[in-house]
């Protein structure tokens, strides 16, 4: 995760001038508030998070984002107080998540001059059904680099157990999170991506407003980010991911961005093994229980693609809305 240092007075300010969601100029140290910046077609530049930490904000890009996000705010810094410092070669960042996370954190006593921020763990929740048994909170603990080992050392004492990148993708997408790169990016915008939560339709103009409230007004959203349950795929995960998905008239209406072998509840609520995954399809076929047919990848690692032909399908579960549906008017 990308962490830039952001002081001056008209901090908060540009930054709720130039992206999706309301941002308090003054805010209150400790808030933490998701927000898309957009380009002025409307599409995603990043996902980012602004922390309030006092004396300046702490701004949490996508993963390699914070070059992008930095050459976006000089862009559009005029005569702005506003001066942006990459921390991310000396700051380390952990993610503390899962039901116990909270009780840990407190365990651990993280030491004061650490950064510790909490956000609720969404797990991709969507206006279709309300499956929040996964929900959580997430914590990033931001610290100085040589404070990291000791740091860990002090979570895993009180419980956390550490997981590898391999495992931390798989519970993204089991949690229907989108990602820059995969889910998220220039080919996609902000209601596609199922980020309607982090948008406020009642504040002023920001880059790109007038093209995403035209998207929403007249409902020309033509794509939607859903969560997918593959069955009879027989060559593996790397046949899925990029595969594309057709209806039953042979017609393609989507592609899959990510895919994992995770866990699907069963008809008895026990976990079970599924190839489950993310993807776009047009809008008017992304209906929760509709089935497609996967068009797998014929350059796939190991396995014959073909031999999956006609037998591979995609069942969508899930439309995800990862901050919820549209937020009202602030003084609603």
């Amino acid at each position: 995760v990308g962490r830039l240092r952001l002081t001056g007075a008209d901090a908060r300010d540009l930054l709720n001038r130039l992206s999706t969601n309301y941002i308090d100029p003054v805010g209150i140290p400790g808030s933490v508030v998701p927000t898309v910046l957009t380009s002025d077609r409307g599409r995603i530049v990043d996902l980012v998070h602004l922390a309030h930490c006092g004396d300046h904000q702490l701004l949490l890009t996508s993963p390699g984002r914070q070059d992008g996000v930095i050459a976006f705010l000089d862009k559009y810094t005029i005569m702005e107080d506003l001066e942006v410092a990459d921390i991310t070669p000396d700051t380390a960042m952990l993610t503390l998540t899962g039901p116990a996370a909270g009780a840990i954190g407190q365990q651990a006593a993280i030491p004061a001059g650490v950064t510790a921020i909490a956000l609720p763990d969404d797990d991709g929740g969507d206006s279709d059904d309300d499956d929040g048994g996964r929900a959580s909170t997430r914590h990033f603990i931001a610290a100085d680099a040589g404070a990291a080992d000791a740091l860990a050392a002090a979570l895993r004492r009180a419980g956390a157990v550490p997981i590898g990148a391999a495992a931390a993708e798989t519970l993204r997408i089991i949690r229907r999170q989108p990602a820059y790169g995969a889910e998220l990016g220039d080919a996609y915008n902000p209601l596609e991506a199922g980020l309607i939560g982090a948008i406020d339709f009642h504040k002023g103009c920001y880059i790109g407003q007038e093209v995403i409230a035209r998207l929403d007004t007249y409902q020309k959203v033509q794509k939607r980010l859903v969560a997918l349950r593959f069955d009879g795929v027989s060559t593996g995960i790397s046949a899925v991911t990029g595969a594309r998905l057709v209806d039953g008239a042979g017609a393609p209406v989507g592609i899959v961005t990510s895919a994992a072998i995770g866990t699907e509840p069963d008809a008895a609520g026990a976990g079970a093994p599924a190839i489950v995954g993310l993807g776009y399809v047009r809008t008017a076929a992304a209906q929760v229980g509709a089935r497609l047919r996967l068009q797998l990848s014929a350059d796939a690692d190991h396995g014959d693609a073909d031999a999956d032909a006609g037998a591979a399908t995609a069942q969508i579960t899930h439309r995800p809305l990862l901050f919820g549906g549209e937020k009202p008017a602030r003084n609603a």
